[in-house]
């Protein structure tokens, strides 16, 4: 690990600077499993869907919100990963919860209280960081699904791209997302080439939901922690396969 850290250092002291713009963006599997838990796995979290009138407008249970190629999931049966429980913080037991399929709404996450405010499925999302904190919906271990395209076959038609590698900090406020890249590539004709620094990827979580024009095939988790309502460094998991995304 301490290697690894070095050799990207040294790496990125040849980078030079990103020229600003909109690019075809390919994401690593653990910038996937960050964005997909920041940008969007919130806004799956029930009371962040009934106390907000234009989200309950926009996140409709049904409604086509991303490509076809799509899959999010949630779950807490996934074996040995931060987020995976037996039964959550009201004692409901854990499930796997498919919160996008093939671009379409299924679900979102609740907790005891959200899921009859809203007439809705208990998900077993109920989780509290201590006894001292009330349950409220969180996520547990979320993921975009592998799909079908291999690494090579993602770059091999993109005549200039960006290739983003791992999360340095972000933000998001709503549906709008900031994230800043730990490293990054150019891609050019097709290849991986020089390194670049002060990659910040940014956008509207909808319109790059429908942006993904590619999904891979080789799906990794990686275990974080998840803060909020004051109830920080909750253990959770995020994952997912390379992404490409167009016009980022």
């Amino acid at each position: 690990q301490i290697i690894a850290t070095a050799e990207r250092a040294l790496r990125q002291l040849e980078a030079k600077p990103v020229l600003g713009g909109a690019y075809t963006v390919v994401l690593d599997p653990m910038l996937t499993g960050v964005f997909i838990h920041e940008a969007f796995g919130h806004l799956s979290e029930g009371d962040n869907v009934y106390e907000n009138e234009r989200m309950k407008e926009i996140l409709a249970l049904g409604k086509q919100i991303a490509v076809p190629e799509l899959t999010v999931v949630d779950s807490a049966l996934v074996p040995d990963l931060p987020g995976t429980y037996v039964y959550d913080d009201e004692g409901v037991e854990a499930r796997k919860t498919i919160l996008v399929e093939n671009g379409i709404l299924k679900n979102r996450l609740h907790s005891r209280e959200t899921a009859a405010k809203m007439s809705e499925l208990n998900t077993g999302n109920g989780r509290a960081l201590t006894t001292n904190f009330s349950p409220i919906p969180r996520m547990t271990n979320t993921y975009i699904d592998k799909g079908d395209v291999s690494f090579d076959e993602m770059i091999s038609d993109i005549k200039e791209g960006i290739y983003a590698i791992r999360m340095l900090g972000g933000q998001t406020n709503g549906e709008l997302f900031t994230f800043s890249s730990g490293e990054a590539y150019m891609i050019k004709n097709g290849k991986i080439a020089e390194p670049v620094s002060d990659v910040t990827l940014s956008g509207n979580v909808f319109q790059t939901l429908k942006d993904i024009d590619a999904v891979g095939d080789d799906l990794t988790f990686t275990s974080g922690s998840c803060g909020k309502c004051g109830q920080n460094g909750l253990p959770v998991g995020v994952g997912g396969p390379h992404i490409r995304i167009k016009n980022v």
